[in-house]
């Protein structure tokens, strides 16, 4: 299978007054089409810089980010701005600026982008939300809806625009294990459904098990700790995988 984003060997820095800081060492990830990979780690280790880099909100500092065959660092701002309106969709907690009904907040990205004309992009919003159980709370506004169903209603944004990379920013922490482990059967549905891939962070572990792959971040660097998509087992019965060690004595994944 063709991989559909490659993150190799990125390094990410930032500025803080006089010195800087690395966030991201040397990181490489792959996402293929129809794959669910998670990224596991405490605030502030870099989760949402990496998932900022794949999704072209920014660049690298060293490295590369690929989506297909297409390098995101050699594409304009307007062309990465582009891709993240079509091929890539970013979700995340932030409640959005739009004052509407829920219906068409799911129906702006086609609306906004005139990819389909409104009454169509409103009528395919209704058939995500009701694809996704929520179908009543189309005419409510954001702020009266609960969690729960804000993350179902983001899934139903995301999916309408046929995107072929969701990534996800922390949006499924948080929810308790019971809800959790729903929102994760309506994603992996989605996406066996759609064939879309996924590159989700999280910072607990109920999150983590949707996902195919789990890796974690230490010191900068990303690791692996389960791998099921060539095993045949689910996420929860997955091993978790020995680390290799680095001359320096330092860990890495050893696979990705």
């Amino acid at each position: 299978m063709s991989e559909l984003l490659a993150i190799r060997n990125v390094g990410k820095s930032y500025w803080r007054g006089v010195r800087e800081v690395s966030v991201l060492v040397d990181v490489s990830v792959q996402v293929d089409p129809g794959q669910v990979v998670a990224v596991i780690g405490s605030r502030g280790e870099g989760k949402t810089t990496l998932l900022k880099l794949a999704a072209g909100l920014d660049l690298v500092d060293r490295g590369e980010v690929w989506l297909g065959d297409r390098e995101l660092s050699g594409l304009t701002e307007r062309a990465r701005r582009r891709l993240l309106g079509h091929e890539i969709r970013w979700l995340d907690r932030r409640e959005p600026s739009l004052r509407v009904p829920i219906r068409d907040l799911v129906a702006a990205p086609l609306a906004i982008g005139r990819r389909r004309g409104l009454r169509e992009a409103r009528s395919l919003a209704l058939g995500a939300l009701d694809r996704l159980g929520i179908g009543a709370v189309a005419e409510q506004r954001w702020g009266d809806i609960s969690n729960w169903e804000r993350v179902l209603a983001a899934l139903a944004g995301a999916i309408v625009g046929s995107p072929k990379l969701l990534v996800i920013d922390d949006l499924l922490d948080g929810l308790g294990a019971s809800r959790t482990e729903e929102a994760g059967r309506a994603l992996r549905s989605l996406v066996a459904e759609l064939g879309f891939g996924v590159l989700m962070s999280v910072s607990d572990w109920d999150a983590a098990l949707v996902a195919d792959r789990i890796l974690n971040f230490e010191g900068g660097h990303l690791m692996l700790m389960s791998d099921q998509t060539s095993q045949g087992t689910s996420a929860t019965d997955a091993e978790v995988l020995p680390f290799e060690r680095r001359r320096d004595g330092s860990r890495s994944m050893n696979a990705c």
